[in-house]
């Protein structure tokens, strides 16, 4: 009976450590880090001028981010579409994926059809709605915000044609939440010098180093690269864990090695006792003859 009771224990430790270890190669499974790219185009009247401009680099970038090729085990990055005018909205979302089913006609009736909205800009709504779905749930790797505007706000008041009156550089309230974009690389183009060295300073007075501004001049010139595919970077509070996990694993490896051979020894020292006990009983009653 003792035999029997060591071998359905083996057999058991056997189960739960196999349990164990096919379950963290599937939670290892399901971590696919991905990136979230927001694109905001101005399509008000103030940006009228660069807009058809800006909209080919909008589009071009939308083209770059499509032909990125996605392994089968690699996650898919996200993209956000959002207007850039009087009501910023979310005009389209999907995969990298579903990118490729859009061709260029598409985006390009799809912003000359806001014309309804071109009175005026709400900049600083618009970069919450920016921020607001980079950080949604579940989190992305890494996140990017690509502007095509001025940054000049002047938000409707009263009506959707009624605007604020502009200060220019026209710049971020002081209850601009600017810490929503600390972990945001953020590339604005097409902005007028000036806009572009009062935004300087508020960025670097709130502290953020993530933001890339170019100038009107330059952005034509600008290279712009789809985001490189997101590799999760374990933080110091995710390698203590996972050592944690792994001390725990071969802990019990350790333990499973110790009950076996503890087994074993068990399982030898009952055979053998037999065998001695066999050889005691022949010895004593020999076969005749």
């Amino acid at each position: 009976m003792k035999l029997i009771n060591g071998i359905v224990g083996t057999v058991t430790m056997v189960v739960v450590l196999f349990t164990a270890t096919a379950g963290i190669c599937h939670a290892a499974k399901r971590v696919r880090p991905f990136n979230r790219i927001v694109i905001m185009l101005d399509s008000s009247g103030s940006f009228k001028a660069r807009q058809m401009e800006a909209l080919d680099r909008a589009v071009s970038l939308i083209d770059n981010i499509s032909a990125v090729k996605v392994k089968r085990w690699e996650g898919q990055d996200e993209v956000i579409i959002i207007s850039l005018d009087s009501m910023p909205e979310v005009l389209w979302e999907g995969t990298k994926k579903d990118l490729t089913s859009e061709n260029v006609d598409y985006w390009k009736q799809r912003f000359e059809a806001r014309k309804d909205y071109q009175g005026c800009t709400d900049v600083e709504k618009g970069l919450v709605l920016a921020a607001d779905v980079l950080h949604r749930e579940p989190l992305p790797e890494y996140m990017y915000c690509f502007v095509f505007s001025d940054l000049i706000n002047e938000p409707p008041i009263g009506s959707i044609k009624k605007c604020a009156p502009v200060n220019l550089p026209s710049v971020p309230t002081k209850d601009f939440p600017w810490e929503t974009f600390a972990d945001v690389n953020v590339e604005v183009l097409w902005m007028p010098i000036d806009q572009k060295f009062a935004w300087e300073n508020a960025v670097r007075a709130a502290g953020l180093t993530s933001f890339r501004l170019h100038s009107e001049s330059e952005s034509a010139m600008v290279r712009i690269d789809a985001p490189k595919k997101a590799r999760h970077v374990m933080n110091e509070e995710e390698m203590e864990a996972a050592k944690a996990k792994m001390i725990g694993f071969f802990h019990g490896i350790g333990t499973f090695a110790l009950y076996v051979f503890g087994t074993g020894i068990a399982i030898a020292g009952i055979l053998g006792a037999v065998i001695i006990f066999m050889r005691h009983k022949n010895k004593n009653n020999p076969t005749r003859r």
